[in-house]
């Protein structure tokens, strides 16, 4: 039985498919495992969760360009693709069918303007979450180990995620400087697809086959090398829980996620 809607009709599972449910079962479970365990070290090192909610909003912030690119590539792509049916030496397509040019090219500007439209709002409201900061400091069952509790530093943090430049007093021009990383790490994520799909084709992988750790680590890798220096850079006491946190979590939601799709009905495999 069917169920209406986008969900795709069941099929069985050949020995190979089978061997790769395994896999992405395996590392779903594993990258779970991965964020208790950075959640519990938080809890038992510091006996609070002030600063791994910090290290979650600087994960979020950061990497929410690249999900908006990926997810608009979908939306807004198709058309003619990107490497235009060329071959490379080894005989195989360059990209596949699957990269079109107007995806790669509106895909991250569309998700940029929108990450750029969340950055407008949390710019505008600034002085309400600089409030709620001072206040939280000022709670004595809260403390940020990272900041000595100090609230000025906290908020320098939170400026550089949020608005693009560690001010104390952000304007329009500290908040120009957040449109290169927002787009940068946009296409960043396009670019890295880009390199997954390139690798899957030299690798001979079919189109919808795994090519584990590649696909998982691609997309977060562009958005790293593009716009990464923007805020890791200098590299201080947060900075590795954060690469950490997006090392485990950015690929675990895409396994989970493909996990739930095929369990629902709405995939015909789970990755």
């Amino acid at each position: 039985m069917t169920l209406k809607g986008s969900r795709k009709k069941s099929k069985s599972l050949s020995p190979k498919d089978q061997k790769n449910k395994k896999i992405a079962q395996i590392l779903c479970i594993a990258g779970i495992v991965g964020i208790l365990i950075q959640f519990l070290y938080f809890f038992i090192k510091y006996g609070r969760l002030s600063d791994w909610w910090c290290i979650v909003i600087y994960w979020i912030i950061f990497i929410m360009p690249g999900y908006l690119a990926d997810a608009m590539m979908v939306v807004v792509g198709g058309g003619r693709p990107l490497d235009n049916g060329k071959l490379a030496k080894d005989g195989r397509r360059l990209f596949g069918p699957g990269k079109s040019l107007r995806g790669f090219l509106l895909g991250p500007l569309t998700g940029g303007l929108i990450a750029l439209g969340i950055h407008t709002i949390l710019y505008w409201q600034w002085g309400t979450i600089e409030t709620a900061v001072v206040n939280f400091v000022a709670d004595p069952n809260v403390f940020y180990n990272f900041y000595n509790n100090d609230p000025d530093l906290l908020l320098a943090d939170l400026s550089l995620y949020l608005l693009g430049d560690k001010s104390s007093n952000p304007s329009l021009l500290t908040f120009l400087k957040l449109i290169p990383r927002v787009f940068l790490c946009a296409y960043g994520a396009a670019l890295g697809d880009l390199f997954g799909s390139w690798a899957k084709r030299r690798k001979n992988i079919e189109r919808g086959q795994p090519f584990w750790i590649v696909d998982q680590i691609d997309f977060l890798s562009g958005c790293l090398i593009l716009a990464g220096w923007f805020v890791f850079l200098p590299i201080s006491a947060h900075v590795p829980h954060v690469l950490i946190m997006m090392i485990i979590i950015t690929p675990t939601i895409t396994i989970l996620a493909n996990n739930l799709s095929y369990m629902t009905g709405h995939k015909s495999v789970p990755w």
